[in-house]
C-alpha cells in the first residue's frame, strides 16, 4: 500500500480554498466578520449617541442648556403647540431633573418644553439657576403697608405699569411659583404674585428696611 506523502494534506487543503465551494466560504466568512465589525461600530455609535442624550436631558434644576439649531419652545410635551421661537445658540434653563420622552421643561426665556434632541450644553456662562418650585404654604405674604390706598398690583414691575386691581393691610397674596422679584432703576423691589390676583406688587426698598410684605404666620 502506497503511504501518503506529508505534502498531501496542505495540497488538499489548497486545492479545496481554490475550489468553487472553498471560494465561497471563505468569502462568507469574510463577509461575516466584516458585517460583524460594522454592527460592532454601530452599536458602539448607538450608544455613545444615548449617552450625550441623556446628558442633555438630565441635569440639576436650574442648569444650562443653548439651543442646538433654529427651534420652538411648545406648550406640551409634543410639536403640536410652539409657542415661541428659539434661535439657535439661545440659552434657556431647565425645569425639571430629568426630561421624559424626549422632552424636558424650560422656566426660561419662558415656560415651556423642549425636545432634547434640540439642545446642546452651554459653552459660555451658565444663565442665573432658578430657585427649586416651593409650597403654597411657603410663598405667602402678608400685606404690612397700612396706607388707606393699599398697594397697587400692576401688569409689570414698574410703577408706570397699567393697574390691575389693589391689595390692603391684612390682605393676604400668593408669590409665583418659583418666587419672583425685580429690582427698578430707582432701587424699589417688585414681587410677581398670582393671587388674589395675578400681577406686580411693590416690596419697597429692602436696602433701607421699607418693605410691604412679610411672610405669613
Amino acid at each position: 500500500m502506497k503511504r501518503m506523502s506529508h505534502w498531501s494534506k496542505p495540497i488538499a487543503l489548497l486545492a479545496f480554498v481554490l475550489s468553487p465551494v472553498g471560494s465561497f466560504e471563505a468569502a462568507a466568512n469574510i463577509a461575516t466578520h466584516t458585517t460583524s465589525g460594522n454592527t460592532s461600530l454601530e452599536s458602539a455609535s448607538t450608544a455613545s449617541l444615548k449617552r450625550e442624550n441623556l446628558q442633555l436631558a438630565q441635569g440639576f434644576l436650574g442648569e444650562c442648556r443653548a439651543a442646538a439649531r433654529s427651534t420652538f419652545i411648545y406648550s406640551e410635551r409634543s410639536r403640536a403647540e410652539p409657542i415661541r421661537s428659539l434661535q439657535a445658540d439661545e440659552k434657556v434653563t431647565l425645569a425639571e431633573e430629568n426630561g421624559r420622552r424626549g422632552w424636558i421643561a424650560i422656566s426660561s426665556p419662558i415656560a415651556g418644553f423642549v425636545n432634547t434632541e434640540d439642545l446642546k450644553l452651554c459653552s459660555g456662562e451658565p444663565v442665573r439657576p432658578q430657585p427649586p418650585p416651593t409650597s403654597s404654604a411657603n410663598r405667602c405674604r402678608r400685606v404690612i403697608y397700612e396706607g388707606p390706598e393699599g398697594l397697587t398690583v400692576r401688569e409689570r414691575p414698574d410703577k408706570n405699569s397699567p393697574r390691575v386691581g389693589g391689595v390692603f393691610f391684612e390682605d393676604r397674596v400668593t408669590l409665583s411659583n418659583p418666587p419672583r422679584f425685580e429690582v427698578d432703576s430707582e432701587g424699589r423691589e417688585w414681587a410677581r404674585i398670582t393671587s388674589p390676583i395675578a400681577g406686580w406688587v411693590s416690596n419697597g426698598f429692602g436696602s433701607t428696611g421699607e418693605i410691604n410684605l412679610r411672610a405669613c404666620s
